[in-house]
Formats: C-alpha cells, sequence, structure tokens
C-alpha cells in the first residue's frame, strides 16, 4: 500500500508505513453510494460552472477508492481514538464519508466559498461533521519546507484553524490528505512534527494508489 519516500527533513520522529491490503473491487454501501452519486452532481455543477469561481488549487480525489481505504482501517480498529480530520477538505466529501463509518470527523479549508460548500452539502445529507474554515498547517510548519514556492499548502494566507477551536493536531488520531503534486514529503513532515504518537496518515496519490502510516516515537 505505501511507497515510502525519503524525506529531506531531519527528525527522531518517524512515520512507519501499514501494509494493508483492501478489496478494489469492493461495492459501496447504498447509503455512501447515495451520497456520492449526489456529491458527483454537486462537482459535475461546479465544473459546469468553473468559470465563475475558478479555484486553482481544487482537485477531487477518487472517493469511492478513499471509502474502501477508509473502512478498512475502521474495521482492522487501527485508529487510536475516534477523531478524524481532512486536510484541505474541498466540497466535505472524504470528511462526510469519515463521519457514516463512525468518527467524529473535522474537515478545514481555507476557501470560503468551499467552506460554505461542504457545510451546505453536510447539512443536506444530515452529516454531523465540523467544517473549520482556516489553515490545516499547525502554525510554525511552515518552517519544514524547503522550496516553499512549490508548496501550494502554503499558498493560503489565513490562520491556522487549530487554535479558533482550542484544539490541535495532536488531537486527531485519523489525518486525511490529498496532497498537491510535490508537497507529500512537506505534508509527511508536517504530520511527523505535530500528530500524537500513534496517530495514523492516509495519503491518497492516484486512483488505486494510497499510502498509510503511523507516527511512532
Amino acid at each position: 500500500m505505501p511507497g515510502r519516500r525519503d524525506s529531506p527533513f531531519r527528525s527522531d520522529k518517524q512515520l512507519t508505513p501499514i501494509d494493508i491490503a483492501w478489496d478494489l473491487e469492493r461495492p459501496v454501501p447504498p447509503d455512501t453510494e447515495l451520497l456520492l452519486r449526489r456529491a458527483d452532481s454537486l462537482l459535475q455543477a461546479y465544473w459546469d460552472a468553473w468559470h465563475r469561481k475558478p479555484i486553482e488549487q481544487y482537485v477531487a480525489c477518487d472517493f469511492r477508492d478513499v471509502w474502501r481505504a477508509l473502512a478498512t482501517v475502521r474495521e482492522l480498529q487501527l485508529a487510536q481514538g475516534n477523531l478524524f480530520l481532512e486536510w484541505g477538505c474541498g466540497f466535505g466529501i472524504v470528511t462526510a464519508m469519515a463521519n457514516q463509518l463512525g468518527w467524529g470527523a473535522i474537515g478545514i479549508e481555507a476557501e470560503p466559498f468551499l467552506v460554505s460548500e461542504a457545510r451546505t452539502f453536510l447539512a443536506a445529507e444530515g452529516i454531523k461533521a465540523e467544517i473549520w474554515q482556516g489553515n490545516f498547517l499547525p502554525s510554525g510548519s511552515e518552517r519544514l519546507a524547503r522550496h516553499q514556492s512549490h508548496h501550494a499548502s502554503l499558498f493560503h494566507q489565513v490562520p491556522s484553524a487549530y487554535s479558533q477551536h482550542d484544539m490541535q493536531l495532536d488531537d486527531f488520531a485519523f489525518v486525511f490528505a490529498y496532497p498537491w503534486p510535490g508537497e507529500d514529503g512537506f505534508l509527511k513532515d508536517v504530520f511527523r512534527e505535530y500528530a500524537a504518537p500513534g496517530a495514523l496518515l492516509l495519503v491518497f496519490r492516484g486512483p488505486y494508489e494510497l499510502e498509510l502510516y503511523r507516527k511512532t516515537n
């Protein structure tokens, strides 16, 4: 499952890959499939009108693949807690699926338009999850970036979302990220430095390619 890559940031904190398999043909349950069909319609409507509200940094992941990974983590009881966080949640779809699977789910998004759309979508679907507006990067984590101009997550000039809710990254047991090309090492460094020992990081890298890590030490 993971394809581990070396990072230029040196730390005594480690990310250990967790090699689990899931059924790539596993059908999504009816309630989640219905949610995803509505999400597909929402995204199609957005792309059809993209010129009216262009957001250069929004790209959707393969939600059904992500659901299979989330469901496997849940069934194997790998998370050492029940708080789930989505970094850069967009329309809140992965956050919604995590909530359906039983996690206390929160998504962080910097773009006000996407925050509004995500909150509206969750409310319409009856999903009891939260969407926070702000930066998903902990304050001070920018220092871990070596080539800042290459990291889309550093372009958001908004305050970190955690302190606004009296929480920190290490309060979460499970984090999901879909890195912009070239920034996966940076996000892993941030997780390695700020997440709680034992926390999980699920990284979507492309169709059929997800990586799962646990922070150790």
